[in-house]
């Protein structure tokens, strides 16, 4: 049986020929005279061509090595098992660490938790006390504003016969019942002093102010009288001072009911907010205050401070 050489890759007879005892390929006799190491141990059964031979000695040369390399390996994992284990030894003491400052951490949120319970209870009960008292403090803001109109009411009852004249000039040794005679004789009014309870003139807040005069009548029918004739004079003409007198420079004078403090701050509030929204007209009459858009439309009845706040 013919085969092919593992050189020259010819056929050969394997019977005359050699073959390799590790990969049974044959080879030429002649063409193994190069191998020098093959020529040699070719007569021996287990030869072994010059590849099998190269692969055999790599082998022995690896396992040479694998014995240093167990004891070095040995070692290093001997090492390594020390190094792991004192790394170990010193994360379970860390660990134990965290542990007990995760417990200290766990302990303060739980104390804080309950701290949180109580504030929120605290609210709760603040919130609950806030807003009754939200709601007294309503009733009585509301109180004390009815109870400030009935005061207010009060003291302008009390003026319910005066009038304020205003723009008359002082003059020295003056007699204010003799004026207020002079100004009804204007104003085509009939004044006797006993109609005349009381006459002064009162101080102006404001230095450059001539101060008014007040009057008080015993009827109040006849302070009634003095302000519809002067609202019809006005209604013509203005009224001076040197209508009056022809000494007085020429002011101009006013004849109106005699308000209280808070009632002059009422309606100069009630002229301002009707400035705002576009009113023409704002009055007090009898101590009752009025406003109107404009002529011809009904008139608005303005009782407190909220009233004056909801005119729109």
């Amino acid at each position: 049986m013919s085969a092919i050489c593992g050189v020259c890759n010819s056929t050969c007879d394997e019977k005359s020929e050699i073959r390799c005892s590790a990969c049974e390929v044959v080879f030429h006799l002649k063409c193994l005279k190069a191998d020098a190491e093959g020529v040699k141990t070719r007569a021996n059964k287990e030869w072994k061509c010059r590849d099998c031979r190269s692969v055999s000695n790599s082998t022995k040369s690896a396992t040479g090595t694998s014995a240093l390399t167990k004891d070095f390996l040995r070692k290093v994992i001997e090492e390594f098992k020390t190094d792991v284990f004192s790394e170990l030894k010193s994360f379970r003491k860390d660990l134990e660490e965290v542990k007990s400052s995760m417990q200290v951490v766990s302990d303060a949120l739980a104390k804080s938790n309950e701290m949180m319970k109580e504030i929120q209870k605290s609210y709760l009960e603040m919130k609950k006390e806030n807003k009754e008292l939200k709601e007294t403090t309503f009733v009585l803001s509301r109180t004390v504003g009815e109870l400030q109109d009935k005061v207010r009411t009060l003291e302008q009852y009390t003026r319910k016969n005066n009038i304020e004249i205003s723009g008359i000039p002082v003059t020295p040794r003056e007699s204010v019942n003799e004026i207020v005679k002079d100004l009804g004789k204007v104003l085509g009014v009939e004044v006797d002093d006993s109609q005349i309870n009381a006459a002064h003139r009162i101080p102006s807040f404001k230095k450059e102010r001539i101060p008014s005069i007040v009057v008080q009548f015993h009827a109040r029918s006849t302070k009634e009288e003095w302000v519809s004739k002067f609202q019809k004079r006005k209604q013509r003409s203005s009224l001076f001072a040197s209508d009056v007198n022809v000494a007085y420079s020429r002011n101009r004078v006013f004849v109106s009911e005699h308000l209280s403090p808070d009632n002059k701050i009422f309606l100069s509030k009630l002229k301002e907010k009707c400035k705002d929204v576009v009113f023409k007209f704002a009055w007090c009459r009898d101590g009752r205050f009025y406003a109107r858009k404009k002529e011809g439309e009904n008139c608005v009845k303005i009782n407190t401070l909220l009233d004056i706040d909801n005119l729109k």
